[in-house]
Formats: C-alpha cells, sequence, structure tokens
C-alpha cells in the first residue's frame, strides 16, 4: 500500500529560526480538534484581512501620513522571502465561553464547550508564509508556500506544510487526546493505536509514523475520495480538509483572494494615530464590517463551487457596525495587530460579551521551516483503514 513520496522541491526559506516565540511573538491546520481549529483559521483570516486593508488605504486625502507609514511598515514585511504571523486569543476560559455560548445562542456558531474554550485561552498558532523570492515581488502566476503549527504553550502537536505541490502532516496525538480532555473521539482513537503502533508490519510503516507523530506526505483529494466512499461523519472533515488544501496549493486562488479582499476592503478603511509608548507607534483601522463583509462575498463567489464545502456563509453574519482593530509598528516594521472578536457580536459595552482580544504578531523569517520534511513517507488512507483493522485483529486475539 506504500507509495515512493514525490520529487520534493528545493525549500524556498532562505531564513529560519526556530520556536515560535522568539521569532514572532507569543501570538493551516493539522490534527482535527473540533470547532475551536475551524474558528481560529477563520479568526485569523479575518485578522488577516483587517491587515489588508491597513496596508491598501494609503492613498486618500487626508490620511496619507498614517496610511503612508502603514504601508511602509507592511512594505518592509514584504522584503522577506519568509514571514511569520502568531496568534491567540488573549482572554481567559471563562470569558471566551461565555462569548461562545453567546454566540451560539444568536445562532452565529457551533455549541461549544468548556474544554473548547480552556484550548482556546491556551492555544497558539504560528503560520508562516514562504516564496523563493521577496513576498512584496510575487506575480500572480507565482504561489506561496506555507506551514502552521499548533501549541498549547509548550510544544507543537499538530503541523502541516504545504510546498510546491507537496503537503505534509504531523500530530502528537497522545498529547493531543491530553489537551482535549479526551473528548475527541478521533483523536483519542488515534492516540490509543499509537500506543501498539510498533507492532505494525513493515507494509504499514506510513501509518506507523504517522500514529507515532513524524511527518507524513498525503494527498486530502485521495483521503476526501475514501471517506465518501467509506461514508459516515468523517465525509466532511475529509471533503473540507481537501478544499482547504487546494486553496493552499493553488496560485490562481491564492491571488483570487488577495485581490478580492483588497478590491473589498480598498475603499473602507480608516486608519489613525494612536499614540506611541515604549517605541512602538500604535495605529487605530476601523472600517464597517457590514459593506466590506458584502464586496468580500461577491468577490469570493466564483470560487464558491471549487471550493464546496468550505463556505463562506460566515460573512453573512457580519455586523451591520464600524469595527476597529489596532496596529503596532516597530522600527517602521509591522510587528503586531489586536482586534476586539466581541465586535463582531454586534454587542459590546454593558450588558455585551467581556473583549475577546485576538493578538497577531508580524516577523520576518520562519518560525516553522517552509521546507519540505525529510523522510517523510506516503501515507494512503487505506493504509490507515489497514492500520485500524490490524489493531482490532489484534485486540481481539489478546
Amino acid at each position: 500500500m506504500s507509495r515512493t513520496p514525490r520529487t520534493l522541491r528545493t525549500p524556498v526559506a532562505r531564513t529560519e529560526r526556530s520556536g515560535h516565540a522568539s521569532n514572532a511573538g507569543r501570538a493551516g491546520r493539522t490534527g482535527h480538534t473540533g470547532h475551536t481549529g475551524h474558528g481560529r483559521v477563520r479568526l485569523a483570516a479575518a485578522g488577516c484581512a483587517l491587515l489588508i486593508a491597513a496596508s491598501t488605504a494609503c492613498g486618500a486625502p487626508g490620511r496619507a501620513d498614517t496610511g503612508t507609514r502603514v504601508r511602509q511598515a507592511v512594505e518592509r514585511l514584504g522584503e522577506w522571502e519568509t514571514v511569520s504571523v502568531a496568534a491567540r486569543v488573549e482572554a481567559p476560559a471563562d470569558e471566551i465561553h461565555a462569548f461562545l455560548r453567546h454566540n451560539h445562542e444568536r445562532g452565529m456558531g457551533p455549541a461549544a464547550s468548556r474544554t473548547d474554550a480552556l484550548l482556546l485561552s491556551r492555544m497558539e498558532t504560528a503560520f508562516v508564509f514562504g516564496a523563493d523570492r521577496p513576498l512584496k515581488d510575487l506575480g500572480g502566476k507565482n504561489r506561496i508556500d506555507t506551514a502552521a503549527a499548533v501549541n498549547f504553550g509548550n510544544r507543537d502537536v499538530a503541523a502541516y506544510k504545504s510546498v510546491g505541490a507537496d503537503f505534509y502532516v504531523r500530530a502528537d496525538w497522545t498529547r493531543l487526546a491530553h489537551e482535549t480532555n479526551r473528548s475527541r473521539e478521533t483523536v483519542v482513537q488515534a492516540a490509543e493505536l499509537a500506543r501498539s503502533a510498533d507492532a505494525l508490519p513493515p507494509s504499514l510503516a506510513a501509518a506507523r509514523d504517522m500514529l507515532e507523530g513524524r511527518w507524513v506526505q498525503i494527498d486530502p483529494e485521495e483521503f476526501d475520495h475514501f471517506a465518501r466512499a467509506v461514508g459516515g461523519k468523517y465525509g466532511e472533515r475529509a471533503q473540507r480538509l481537501a478544499n482547504s488544501v487546494d486553496i493552499l496549493q493553488s496560485a490562481r486562488a491564492q491571488h483570487h483572494v488577495i485581490g478580492a479582499v483588497r478590491r473589498a476592503l480598498d475603499d473602507h478603511a480608516v486608519p489613525r494615530d494612536a499614540g506611541r509608548a515604549d517605541g512602538t507607534e500604535r495605529v487605530r483601522v476601523t472600517l464597517p464590517a457590514r459593506e466590506v463583509a458584502d464586496g468580500l462575498a461577491r468577490a469570493l463567489a466564483p470560487l464558491a463551487d471549487r471550493f464546496d464545502g468550505i463556505g463562506f456563509s460566515w460573512l453573512e453574519r457580519a455586523p451591520d457596525r464600524r469595527i476597529t482593530a489596532e496596529l503596532a509598528l516597530r522600527g517602521g516594521v509591522l510587528a503586531g495587530m489586536t482586534v476586539d472578536l466581541a465586535q463582531f457580536t454586534g454587542e459590546t459595552g454593558a450588558g455585551g460579551p467581556e473583549e475577546i482580544p485576538l493578538t497577531m504578531s508580524f516577523a520576518p523569517g520562519s518560525a516553522v521551516p517552509v521546507k519540505a520534511p525529510e523522510g517523510a513517507r506516503w501515507l494512503d488512507p487505506q493504509d490507515v483503514m489497514a492500520a485500524v483493522l490490524y489493531e482490532e485483529l489484534g485486540s481481539s486475539r489478546r
């Protein structure tokens, strides 16, 4: 069932650093950890949209000074071939849980448990965007390689890398089961299989590597087709994974999304000085959420069929109000952004949710190396099924 991995592309990251905190501050998505994982990706996407708004809304009269400084701060990041973004929600678990419960009651999100809120309060996600040239020099046909890793305050528990046409994943299933309080059936099952993975035959070496937390190479479309054939609750998740990876690996899709965001936000974002402190310049960016979301939904409509299953319905829930993000410029370079997620509920202040700050920090270089991992075996979905059956047969004999 094994297959020789495809030819690996030359690594794109020229500058690499280790450790999230040291490179990107204490700020794609691998391993299913419930709704919190999908929510974090969407929150990060919203943050990046605000960042693009700040970097493009620089030409209007009356805001040239502040807007130009913001644009230049973003452009200086673009002089690098790789840029790291670290994201986290800076709020206690109780306040996050109340915020998620409030949203669910208003039909704005799935039901969230106390465990979900605790995970979000401790989760940090590091994203890296890389290319073989400075990011600001990329054209419409140049794709961006990406990598991401999730940790809960100590070490990475899940990660992915999208390099060229290849996609790699890694997950520490035992650690994930512990962090999720064994509340995710898939994670718990994988953790239990990992305990006896050494007993798998050589023909299932790729499955053993996956269970033991090593990098493996996969084709998400194959897992999508396999899940559809098998049926059951994993089909929709596999489809979302395949479609999301299609966006990650398609230069056309990447630039369509970037262009759509720019066009939707260019005429609306208003940057204003917010003072200086400790060598950091603060800039507040405001924009009308509903108008931006409507324009973005129209612009992204051509992708709806191709990436069916991801959906843009969340844009329809944007509040009819202005929202604000605060940018931090340090040494003339964009260093961070904070946005209060409670703004998106349309209810803040007395009686509304507490502030739920999503913080994102930016830095040149790689918090996660954007290159193909050495020795990663090719993993077929049939190998995973075979490993499960092998374990079940072995258990029945014991």
